[in-house]
C-alpha cells in the first residue's frame, strides 16, 4: 500500500478493526521505531508472515528524506537513502510524531514503568544524546546487576560500577526534569484553556534522592545513598534504586490525577501534553511534527475541537482515525481536509 499524505488534516475514517489504527502506527513507528501498544516488536508482524516493512518519504525545508524500517525474526534494520542505519539515535528525529491513542488514558493509573516509558519515547524525540546516554546507562545497571548475583562480590568492584552509573544517571536526571519542566510550561496554558475548571496542571518529578542542578551535588547524593543500600541491594542481588525507579507524578490543584482527576480531567491533561510536545519539538528544530489522533478525536466536545485546531498553525500536519465520518465537516470549516476510506487493509480517498 502506497499513499500520498498532502498538507493539512487527513481523516481516514472506516470501520473497527480495518487498519486505520495500524497506519497511525506505521508513521509513529517509523519516527521512534517502536511501538505505541507493545514493547515486543514481534507482535507487529501479521500473524502468517515473517516481517514487514515500512517506507516513508518525508518532505523537510530543503530536502526530501527516504526512510526504511524492516524487521523480521532476526532483527531490526534501519535505511536512511538506502544507507543502513547501525545506531537508532542516528534515526530519531528524522521524522517527528506525537500520537494521541486511547491507550494513553491508562498512563496516570499504570505502574511508573509505563510513566518513564512516556517520558524516555517523548524525550528521545528531541534529545539523541538522551537515547545514546540512556542506552549506557541500561548497559551499567545490568552490568551491576549481573555482578550482584554472583556468588561472591567484592564491594571495591561493585563501587567501580556504581560511580560509572552514577555518572550517567546524573546527565539523565538533568535532562528529564528540564525536559518535564519545558512540557508543563508548553502544556499549561492550553490545559487550562481546555478544562474550563480554574484547575492547574503540574508535573512532579520522583527520584531516590531531591533533583539539585549542581552536577556534583547531585553525584554526591546519589553515592551516598548508594552506600545505605549497599547491603540490601547485594542480599536481593539487584540494584533497588536509581533511573530505573523513578516516576512522574502529575498533578491538577496539587492532587494525584489518577486518584482526584475526572475522566474529561485526564482526557485534558494528555492532550495538553501531547500539544505541548507539539511546540517543544518546533521551538528545538524549527519544524513541526505529524500529529496523529487515534479514534479520539470523535471523544472531544465541539469547543474543545476547535480549541485543538486553533492552538496548532497550520503547518502542522494531522492524521486522525475515525469510525464517524460526520465530524469531518465541522472540522473542514476551519483546515484544509482530506478524507479517506480504510476497509480490509485498503486505503482511498474519498472524492478525489
Amino acid at each position: 500500500m502506497q499513499i500520498l499524505l498532502e498538507d493539512g488534516i487527513h481523516i481516514f475514517s472506516g470501520k473497527n478493526a480495518q487498519g486505520k489504527t495500524n497506519l497511525l502506527e506505521a508513521v509513529y513507528y517509523l519516527s521512534t521505531t517502536k511501538s505505541h501498544r507493545t514493547n515486543r516488536d514481534e507482535d507487529l508482524i501479521r500473524e502468517g508472515c515473517e516481517a514487514f516493512f515500512i517506507r516513508g518519504e518525508v518532505e523537510k525545508k530543503r530536502k526530501t528524506e527516504d526512510l526504511r524500517i524492516a524487521l523480521n525474526q532476526k532483527g531490526k534494520n534501519l535505511f536512511i537513502y538506502q544507507n543502513p542505519v547501525k545506531k537508532v539515535s542516528d534515526f530519531l528525529g528524522e521524522l517527528n510524531a506525537v500520537m494521541f491513542c486511547p491507550d494513553d488514558m491508562n498512563l496516570f493509573q499504570a505502574s511508573p514503568r509505563r510513566r518513564r516509558r512516556f517520558v524516555d519515547m517523548e524525550l528521545g524525540k528531541v534529545s539523541k544524546k538522551y537515547v545514546s546516554t540512556l542506552y549506557t546507562a541500561q548497559k551499567l545497571l545490568k552490568e551491576r546487576n549481573a555482578y550482584l548475583k554472583q556468588e561472591h562480590v567484592d564491594k571495591n568492584f561493585l563501587e567501580v560500577l556504581t560511580s560509572q552509573l552514577i555518572d550517567v544517571q546524573v546527565i539523565i536526571m538533568k535532562q528529564r526534569y528540564h525536559f518535564l519542566e519545558e512540557l508543563l510550561e508548553k502544556s499549561k496554558d492550553f490545559y487550562e484553556q481546555l478544562s474550563l475548571d480554574h484547575t492547574k496542571l503540574h508535573i512532579v518529578y520522583e527520584s531516590c534522592v531531591p533533583y539539585c542542578d549542581d552536577e556534583d551535588v547531585l553525584k554526591e547524593e546519589l553515592k551516598q545513598k548508594y552506600k545505605k543500600t549497599l547491603d540490601r541491594d547485594v542480599y536481593l542481588k539487584q540494584t533497588t534504586i536509581g533511573i530505573h525507579k523513578e516516576d512522574f507524578n502529575f498533578q491538577i490543584n496539587g492532587k494525584d490525577v489518577d486518584t482526584y482527576a475526572s475522566q474529561g480531567q485526564k482526557r485534558s491533561v494528555l492532550l495538553a501534553l501531547k500539544i505541548g510536545m507539539v511546540h517543544m519539538i518546533h521551538k528545538l528544530i524549527d519544524d513541526y511534527p505529524v500529529l496523529l489522533l487515534d479514534d479520539v478525536f470523535s471523544e472531544l466536545d465541539v469547543y474543545r475541537r476547535k480549541k485543538l485546531l486553533e492552538s496548532l498553525p497550520s503547518e502542522v500536519q494531522i492524521f486522525i482515525s475515525t469510525t464517524d465520518i460526520s465530524e469531518a465537516k465541522e472540522i473542514h470549516k476551519m483546515r484544509k481536509v482530506t478524507l479517506w476510506k480504510v476497509e480490509s487493509g485498503k486505503v482511498a480517498r474519498v472524492g478525489g
